[in-house]
């Protein structure tokens, strides 16, 4: 979910070796290429959606991977859609990061990035935007699932565990 420590979990991959694709990125890619005026970017996601199959972000993320790549992770997957399509590489290995909503929304109240809202009811609807997606199946079926509510330093020990494990 927004603010749970996705991009924290993802640099902490970087750092391993890891190619990161940010699904996130890839989608404002082409929403600035293509929204329509006024358009907010989630509006966006659901039409292309509609319009290109549930799995087109992930597909459209895969297209940047290029033949150097070897340890690829896709940081914000939203859909089990998403998912199959990832399977189309390999066994895909899902890890969730989980965070109370009243934590997340005061992250992303004081990360001041442009697509957060600082409104809470805002958040909230977004939240219930991305269940709508389909974010609560991935979640669910997730291989391993870290718990971010206390300190910066207790997540990354808790990340650094996982990664020691799916990099085994």
């Amino acid at each position: 979910m927004p603010g749970s420590g996705k991009t924290l979990f993802a640099n902490l991959l970087r750092e391993k070796g890891f190619y990161v694709i940010s699904m996130g990125d890839v989608l404002r890619k082409r929403y600035e290429k293509e929204a329509k005026i006024g358009e907010r970017m989630m509006d966006f996601a659901k039409r292309i959606r509609e319009i290109y199959g549930e799995g087109v972000v992930a597909r459209l993320s895969m297209e940047e991977i290029t033949p150097t790549m070897s340890r690829i992770a896709f940081e914000g997957v939203r859909s089990l859609a998403e998912v199959e399509e990832f399977k189309r590489l390999g066994n895909p290995i899902i890890i969730a990061i989980h965070s109370p909503p009243s934590l997340r929304y005061q992250r992303m109240i004081s990360r001041m990035r442009p697509d957060d809202s600082k409104n809470i009811e805002d958040l909230r609807r977004r939240d219930l935007d991305e269940i709508r997606l389909g974010i609560g199946g991935v979640i669910a079926l997730a291989d391993y699932i870290i718990i971010n509510d206390s300190t910066i330093d207790e997540f990354k020990k808790r990340a650094e565990e996982v990664i020691l494990r799916i990099t085994k």
